[in-house]
C-alpha cells in the first residue's frame, strides 16, 4: 500500500491534470491489451524458448544453485554472456509459474512497464500533448507489439535502454535531489543490460561512459566506490564462470570480435547501407509498414524484387530519417536549458554508438529486425523530432494536424497487428497461418504454444496407449519445444534414435506443417494421419526388415537435459 501522502499527492496530480491522465489512462489499456491478448495460448515457443526453459527449471525443481553462471548462447556459436536474464526468467516463474507462459512472465511485465517509462523520459523534453502522441505510436507499434509477447532476451532490451537512459538524465539533471541514487540504478541497469545481448554488450556501457565522460557529474568518492562494487557483484556470476572454464568463454568472444564475416564491404557502401537499415527499420517500429525490408532470413538492404513499386515508400522512409536528424541537430545546438540539451546530447549518443555498431555489423555480417530493438524508443523519438518545431506553436490547427498524423500511425500499426492475431487464432484450423514477410522472425510460420500443446497431447495420449517409449521428428526448431512440454505430461525423453535402432515397442511420430510431403522413409509405414491446422501429425510403424531389436534398452536412454541441443552450463553448486 502506498503511504497516505504519497496517495494524496497522486491524488492531486490527478485532478490537477484530468485530461492528460484520461488520455495517459486510455493509451496505456490500449498498449496493454495488444500485449496480453491471448498471451499464452498464442505464445511464441521455439527452441530457444525451449532452451531457456529447461536451463532455468532445474533452480525451481532442484534449488537456486542450479542457477548457471552465464546467460543464452550468442551470435549463432557457442560464446556466452551474463546469466541476467536468465535470473529475470527465474523471478519470472516464481510468480507467475514454471511453465512456458510463466518464463514469458518477466518479457511480458517489463514491456507493460515499458508504456509508462517512456511517457516520463519523453516528458523531460517534449511536451505533454507531444508525449502523449508519442507513447500512443509507441504502444501500438507493431514491432514493439511483437517482441514483447514472447520469451527472448532482446526483448527485454527496450525496457533496460529506457531505464537506464531516464536514470543517467536524473543523475546529472541540477534539479535532482537525489542523484548518487539515481547514478547507482543506472550503473546497476547498464551493467545487466550489458549481458542481455551482444548489441547491448557493446552499446548500453560505451553510451553511459561517454555521456557520464561529457556530464563530470560530482558524486562523493563513496559513490563511485559503490558503482564500482554493484559491478563487482552483478558481473560476478560471469567472474566466477572465467576462472572455473580458465578463460574459454573471453577466448570465444576475442574470436567472434576478430571474426570477418561473409563479406568486406567498403567504407561509404556500408555507411550508406547502414542509413538504409536505420531509416527502414525505424520506418517499420513507427509505422508497421514493413514490405519494403522483405524477407529477413538474408538481410535486407537496397535490393528488392518490386523496387518501382516500393519506391515511394522506400523513399519515404529515407527522407523522413534525414529530416529527422537534421532537426535534431538544430534542436541540439539551439537547446539552452540544462536538463532538455542533456536529453538531446544522451539520445545523440545513443543514436551514434548504435548507428556504429550497425556499421560494424554492416560490415561483415546480416542484419536482422531484432537488432534494433537497442533504438526502438530512440526510433519513436526520432519521428517526435520531426514535428517538434511544428508544435512549438500550438495553434487549435497544428493540434488538428497532430492528432491527425498520430492517428494515422496508430492506425497504420492496429491494421497490420490484426491480420497476425487473425493468423494467430487460426493456426489451429487453418493449414497455411503464415506471414507474407519474416516482419520480427527470419521465419513466416505462425506456430503457437496451443498448437504445439495440442500436438503434444495427442502425441501423449497415443503413447499411453501402448505404454510404449516414445520418438518422434519434427522441424529441428520444435523438437526440444516438444519435449518440453512432453516430458510433464509423462512422456519422456529417450536417446534420439538413427535408422539402425529401431524398436518393434516404440510409438513413432513425424511431425511436419501441414501441406508438405507426409513421410516417404522406406523403413516406415504411415499408420495414420491427424491434421492440427498448421501442423500434421504422422503415426508411424517400422517395417519388420529394418527393426533391430524388441525395446530400447533402458540404459540407452538419456535424459533431457543430455540431448544434444542442451549444453551443460556451470552453476553456483559446483
Amino acid at each position: 500500500m502506498l503511504a497516505p501522502h504519497w496517495r494524496k499527492k497522486i491524488i492531486r496530480t490527478i485532478r490537477t491534470h484530468k485530461w492528460e491522465a484520461v488520455a495517459l489512462a486510455v493509451i496505456l489499456c490500449i498498449g496493454i491489451f495488444l500485449r496480453t491478448y491471448h498471451f499464452s495460448d498464442w505464445l511464441h515457443f521455439e527452441i530457444d524458448q525451449a532452451y531457456d526453459f529447461n536451463t532455468v527449471s532445474p533452480a525451481l525443481t532442484d534449488g537456486i544453485g542450479h542457477l548457471p553462471l552465464v546467460g543464452p548462447n550468442v551470435g549463432g556459436g557457442l560464446l556466452r554472456l551474463g546469466p541476467a536474464f536468465y535470473y529475470m526468467e527465474y523471478l519470472s516463474t516464481l510468480v507467475f509459474g514454471n511453465t512456458p507462459a510463466g518464463h514469458a512472465g518477466a518479457t511480458l511485465v517489463l514491456s507493460l512497464l515499458s508504456l509508462p517509462l517512456f511517457y516520463v523520459f519523453t516528458k523531460r523534453y517534449f511536451s505533454v500533448t507531444e508525449s502523449l502522441g508519442l507513447l500512443a505510436i509507441f504502444s501500438t507499434s507493431l514491432f514493439s507489439v511483437l517482441y514483447s509477447r514472447f520469451s527472448w532476451s532482446p526483448n527485454v532490451l527496450p525496457f533496460l535502454m529506457l531505464l537506464s537512459s531516464y536514470a543517467l538524465l536524473r543523475a546529472v539533471s541540477p534539479k535532482e535531489r537525489h542523484p548518487a541514487q539515481w547514478f547507482l540504478l543506472a550503473v546497476t541497469v547498464v551493467t545487466v543490460t550489458s549481458q542481455i545481448h551482444l548489441n547491448s554488450f557493446f552499446t548500453a556501457p560505451l553510451i553511459a561512459v561517454l555521456f557520464i565522460a561529457i556530464k563530470r557529474p560530482k558524486f562523493h568518492w563513496k559513490v563511485w566506490l559503490a558503482a564500482a562494487g554493484i559491478i563487482l557483484v552483478v558481473s560476478s556470476p560471469l567472474i566466477v564462470n572465467h576462472l572455473r572454464d580458465h578463460g574459454e568463454n573471453l577466448h570465444l568472444l576475442r574470436v567472434k570480435l576478430e571474426k570477418t564475416g561473409p563479406r568486406i564491404a567498403p567504407p561509404l557502401q556500408t555507411a550508406a547501407e547502414t542509413i538504409v537499415y536505420d531509416a527502414y527499420e525505424y520506418f517499420f517500429i513507427v509505422t508497421g509498414i514493413d514490405e519494403i525490408n522483405g524477407m529477413k532470413l538474408s538481410g535486407y538492404g537496397f535490393s528488392c524484387g518490386d523496387c518501382e513499386e516500393q519506391l515511394p515508400v522506400k523513399s519515404s522512409a529515407i527522407l523522413l530519417f534525414t529530416v529527422a536528424g537534421i532537426l535534431f541537430l538544430r534542436a541540439f545546438f539551439r537547446e539552452r536549458d540544462t536538463d532538455r540539451r542533456n536529453f538531446l546530447l544522451l539520445a545523440g549518443l545513443w543514436f551514434l554508438v548504435s548507428f556504429a555498431l550497425f556499421y560494424t555489423v554492416a560490415q561483415g555480417y546480416r542484419m536482422y529486425p531484432r537488432f534494433f530493438l537497442i533504438v526502438s524508443p530512440l526510433a519513436v523519438l526520432w519521428f517526435g523530432f520531426l514535428l517538434h518545431d511544428f508544435m512549438s506553436d500550438r495553434t487549435r490547427t497544428r493540434s488538428v494536424i497532430y492528432a491527425t498524423i498520430i492517428l494515422v500511425l496508430i492506425s497504420s500499426n492496429i491494421r497490420r497487428i490484426i491480420p497476425v492475431f487473425d493468423q494467430l487464432a487460426n493456426v489451429p484450423t487453418e493449414t497455411d497461418a503464415t506471414a507474407p514477410t519474416g516482419d520480427i522472425f527470419p521465419d513466416t510460420d505462425r506456430v503457437t504454444l496451443g498448437e504445439l500443446g495440442t500436438v503434444a497431447g495427442y502425441v501423449a495420449t497415443r503413447s499411453r496407449e501402448s505404454g510404449y517409449p516414445t520418438y518422434l521428428s519434427a522441424k529441428s526448431e520444435f523438437v526440444l519445444p516438444f519435449w518440453t512440454i512432453l516430458n510433464p505430461l509423462g512422456i519422456r525423453y529417450h536417446a534420439d534414435i538413427t535408422d539402425k535402432t529401431l524398436f518393434t515397442e516404440g510409438n513413432y511420430f513425424d511431425i511436419k506443417f501441414s501441406g508438405a510431403r507426409p513421410n516417404d522413409d522406406p523403413k516406415f509405414t504411415v499408420t495414420e494421419t491427424r491434421n492440427f491446422g498448421m501442423l500434421t501429425v504422422y503415426t508411424l510403424t517400422p517395417r519388420p526388415e529394418f527393426i533391430v531389436a524388441d525395446r530400447q534398452s533402458p540404459n540407452d536412454r538419456k535424459d533431457l537435459m543430455e540431448m544434444k541441443v542442451l549444453s551443460k552450463l556451470h552453476t553456483w553448486d559446483e
